[in-house]
């Protein structure tokens, strides 16, 4: 029982020891007032401009409208890399996927698509829809 109250003596010390150390941080002295004159200001609104969004919601949809031609003229069928997997460590789920793993350029490339289009429609919501339906609701 004694050797248990002496390693929590030594613990409560290194614990004091620490938080000495570090020295809690106080607020500058007129915080409270800027904090009450800025109360009533509207938030910040978003840093991306509906410009802006516009200019990178063209550049999505070129991207994905050349992605689109290059998939469909089949320049990708041909792109066929593989992964291989020869050289994982000796474990029992391991041992059956000593093979190399085909990958199609098309799939890949396909995915991008998908990808650009989902990002495209979280951008036109963004920069587009929510400040024209919250401009409509003001």
């Amino acid at each position: 029982m004694e050797g248990r109250s002496d390693h929590q003596n030594a613990e409560e010390k290194l614990i004091e020891k620490v938080l000495n150390k570090n020295k809690l941080e106080s607020p500058s002295s007129n915080f409270t007032h800027r904090v009450m004159i800025n109360l009533h200001s509207m938030p910040v609104a978003s840093s991306l401009s509906p410009r802006n969004g516009i200019f990178l919601l063209c550049g999505m949809v070129v991207a994905v409208t050349i992605l689109t031609i290059l998939v469909s003229t089949g320049v990708f069928d041909t792109a066929n890399p593989t992964i291989s997997l020869e050289k994982l460590p000796d474990v029992e789920i391991t041992k059956d996927l000593r093979k190399s793993i085909p990958l199609s350029g098309k799939w890949i490339m396909q995915g991008l698509i998908m990808l650009n289009i989902v990002l495209a429609f979280l951008l036109f919501d963004r920069t587009i829809l929510r400040p024209f339906f919250n401009r409509r609701l003001s």
